[in-house]
């Protein structure tokens, strides 16, 4: 099969299964699927009309892009600093515009509540380093072992008025179709919860440090145990709350949806992740999950992974990773034949994969 000819093959393949989500979706009555990619920061404004046009060919109707990471924003903004590569340029402007004059959506992506992902610490986090989780031992971690990183504390006032007002700052001054919330847990790597914010609130309201609750199970009776989870779970819940209801006021008819650890509830207690997504689900003001972890190479087994972590009934888009095992159009196609809400295929960790996405797909 000629090049040329392999590429009509996956645009023919693409469409096929942008139709059966599109019925699928209709008959359920849900809002209009997702075909996205989710890529890494552009490296200036002026790569946009080229990344989105490649974007488009792809025969992709959605980009997801990160618009606060690292405790910055790509844009000029009065609640967050700007990343100091978009200084005098607007990359949120740029992309809705090309986004929308080609017929596709924009979806920006927040980092909820991870405020330092690299070695150099936003001014927010350099201003006010109390505002940092920490652990039992006072580490500051982040989710990704041997690399810089930190977690803020919702219970901290000011973290999340600051995100509520980005949240209301972006539906305000863009056209943004949707918004996916990332990072709203902690680290997966150890427990938090031990910053002055969370103890200090913790005592008030329990009249217990958390330090003397021992999530182990040692020497702490298991009534403590749940309770302090249910607390810190409530506590970023009501953060990543505030931030979908702040969008929503400003776009009411935007997509929200939130990337989520699926397997949280196997083992509630001892995982440190603290993300009830499943009540997030039930108080409505999400319009789906993006489930992170699961593959999407056997149907059956997919549909069973589904079914035992509660999601057969929920409104989930996969999160599909290039994959060695599995193309990303066969990964598409699973997705598909388990009848979820779209797919985002993820390109975000660097420039060079989101080529690798574009290549696999065949775009010029």
């Amino acid at each position: 099969m000629s090049r040329q000819r392999a590429r009509r093959h996956r645009r023919t393949s693409i469409a096929a299964i942008a139709l059966t989500l599109a019925v699928a979706s209709a008959a359920a009555g849900q809002p209009a699927t997702v075909r996205a990619i989710w890529v890494s920061p552009f490296s200036s404004a002026a790569v946009v009309p080229v990344a989105m046009r490649t974007i488009g060919s792809a025969g992709l109707d959605t980009v997801v892009v990160p618009v606060f990471y690292d405790g910055r924003v790509i844009y000029p903004s009065r609640v967050f600093p700007q990343h100091g590569r978009y200084a005098g340029s607007d990359p949120a402007a740029a992309v809705i515009a090309e986004a929308h004059r080609r017929g596709m959506r924009a979806f920006a992506a927040l980092d909820v509540l991870y405020w330092q992902s690299s070695d150099d610490p936003s001014p927010a986090i350099a201003n006010h380093p109390q505002w940092l989780e920490r652990t039992a031992e006072s580490r500051v971690i982040g989710d990704v072992a041997g690399r810089a990183g930190g977690f803020v504390s919702p219970s901290e006032p000011r973290v999340a008025s600051l995100l509520a007002d980005l949240a209301a700052e972006l539906a305000a001054r863009y056209d943004f179709d949707g918004v996916v919330l990332d990072y709203a847990r902690w680290s997966r790597l150890d427990f938090l919860g031990y910053a002055d914010a969370d103890r200090k609130l913790y005592l008030q309201e329990r009249r217990t440090d958390p330090l003397d609750v021992d999530l182990l199970g040692y020497d702490t009776p298991d009534d403590m145990i749940q309770a302090l989870v249910s607390w810190q779970e409530q506590q970023i819940t009501a953060v990543t709350a505030a931030v979908a209801q702040a969008f929503r006021r400003g776009q009411p008819a935007a997509t929200v949806l939130a990337v989520v650890e699926p397997r949280y509830y196997v083992g509630r207690a001892t995982d440190p992740v603290r993300q009830d997504w499943r009540s997030w689900l039930g108080q409505g003001w999400l319009t789906g999950v993006v489930p992170a972890g699961l593959t999407y190479s056997d149907p059956a087994a997919l549909r069973s992974d589904l079914q035992a972590n509660g999601l057969d009934r929920a409104r989930a888009v996969a999160l599909i990773r290039p994959s060695r095992t599995a193309s990303l159009l066969r990964q598409m196609q699973v997705a598909s034949s388990a009848r979820l809400e779209g797919f985002i295929l993820w390109g975000r960790d660097s420039l060079e994969q989101r080529r690798q996405v574009l290549r696999e797909l065949e775009a010029p």
